[in-house]
């Protein structure tokens, strides 16, 4: 059965280019060289870190020794009375404070 309706490529509607986008594809040659080119460099990589690793012998650095931090030794505030003799009218007042017999 013929119809008037044409066949649609869509890839040529949206601007992509077939040709390209199939050389990108993980089957292709170039791409299976590329892979084989890293998975070598990486190869590379690896054997020289465990060259250097039995070379230097890495050993872990020390670690620093803990020392606690020195206490400050605080000197007496200089509002803070040592020795302190009370005249009579103030222990006249402690006494009455105490007894409560002029409270409220």
């Amino acid at each position: 059965m013929r119809t008037n309706h044409r066949r649609v490529l869509w890839a040529e509607e949206l601007g992509i280019d077939v040709k390209k986008l199939l050389e990108e594809h993980p089957g292709q040659w170039e791409q299976l060289m590329m892979k084989k080119r890293l998975n070598q460099r990486a190869e590379d990589y690896w054997k020289r870190e465990r060259m250097l690793a039995r070379v230097e012998d890495y050993a872990p650095a020390p670690e620093a020794e803990y020392t606690p931090p020195k206490r400050k030794t605080s000197k007496p505030k200089a509002g803070k009375v040592r020795r302190y003799d009370f005249t009579e009218a103030q222990l006249e007042i402690a006494r009455r404070s105490l007894s409560g017999r002029d409270s409220v």
